[in-house]
């Protein structure tokens, strides 16, 4: 072959490579552009066309009741704590825990030969008072004294009487009330303080618990009100029986006492208890997922599927409960409510229920 013929050739293969590049060329283009549009009819003509893809819940009712939750420790319907009034080693305190004590009974006793208080001089001293007075008495009603003698006398006589009385009390300590040593501080022999704590006396056939509440829940507490607390797996039932008429500026709350029967005396002081109230019962609730709700212009919305289409209805509210909420007018049973894909939506939009 010659060189004519050589040189021939290489410029029909250049021209065969360079033809071959565009047909590639053409080919790739052709093959993006058709890409480009399947992706976007794949986000906006197909839910045209097919659907928003959604998911629905049928409206049903349900029992719905609400309660409010308060811990507090039990002490006896009527419960009283007795502290030392003298610095002093116990002389006398024979009785134990879960002993029954009288009102008025000595329960605990300070020796009365404590050179501070002076008691035996003081017993004595209101002893010849005593005499002293009642032998004036006589004399007055007799004509033999003067009236202001007798008033000198008697002034005396109770000054005595009482001075008598205080250390009497100090170091003869009483039960406040009848009931049951719940508590004991101290024994027999130990050595106290003034202020310390003795013993604490309750009356357990009842019981009470405080408890403290807010302004907003305040409004659905109300005296008689049911409660129930719960303890070793058994239910106890009681009333509120006092509701605070003025909030504690310490605790910025209000007081409310509930009492509890407790004829086997199951409940003990000092329990920690969680007292409950249920305060709103519905027992055919229409309740709802708090995110299938749209605010419109201030009002309340929910979606529901009707046919292949979404429409809107207005709803009212009641109360929350958690993550749901209570419908009070504008959904039926049998309703088909959207839940899912409800930002994708508006009144008419084409859905596809995914259900």
């Amino acid at each position: 072959m010659n060189k004519i013929g050589v040189n021939k050739m290489l410029k029909n293969s250049f021209k065969l490579v360079v033809l071959l590049a565009i047909v590639v060329g053409i080919v790739g283009l052709q093959s993006c552009g058709k890409k480009e549009k399947v992706v976007v009819k794949s986000i906006e003509q197909i839910q045209k066309e097919q659907g928003v893809p959604v998911k629905t819940l049928e409206i049903t009712t349900q029992d719905l009741k609400l309660d409010l939750k308060f811990l507090s420790t039990l002490e006896g319907i009527r419960q009283a704590t007795v502290a030392s009034m003298v610095g002093d080693k116990i002389e006398k305190f024979p009785y134990k825990l879960g002993s029954a004590v009288r009102e008025g009974q000595i329960v605990c006793q300070f020796p009365t030969n404590n050179p501070a208080l002076q008691f035996e001089q003081a017993k004595v001293s209101y002893e010849n008072f005593s005499k002293t007075y009642e032998r004036m008495k006589a004399l007055l009603a007799g004509g033999e004294t003067s009236q202001q003698n007798f008033d000198n006398i008697e002034t005396q006589y109770l000054v005595a009487k009482r001075n008598y009385e205080a250390l009497k009390q100090m170091l003869f300590v009483e039960a406040p009330i009848s009931g049951l040593i719940v508590e004991k501080f101290a024994e027999e022999g130990n050595k106290v303080k003034s202020g310390d704590k003795l013993f604490t006396i309750a009356q357990m056939d009842r019981m009470k618990a405080i408890f403290w509440v807010n302004d907003e829940e305040l409004q659905y507490i109300k005296q008689g009100l049911p409660v129930t607390i719960e303890k070793n797996n058994k239910t106890y039932n009681g009333r509120i029986s006092e509701v605070a008429l003025a909030q504690d500026q310490m605790r910025k709350a209000f007081k409310i006492i509930a009492e509890f029967p407790n004829p086997n005396r199951e409940l003990k002081v000092g329990m920690t208890v969680e007292v409950k109230l249920d305060y709103y019962h519905n027992p055919n609730a229409i309740v709802i997922p708090r995110s299938a709700i749209s605010v419109i212009a201030g009002k309340n919305y929910v979606y529901l599927a009707d046919g292949d289409k979404a429409k809107a209805v207005e709803i009212s509210i009641g109360k929350s409960v958690g993550e749901n909420v209570e419908i009070i007018n504008g959904l039926n049973v049998g309703d088909k409510l959207i839940y899912q894909g409800v930002s994708l939506i508006a009144n008419g939009t084409k859905i596809s229920v995914q259900n």
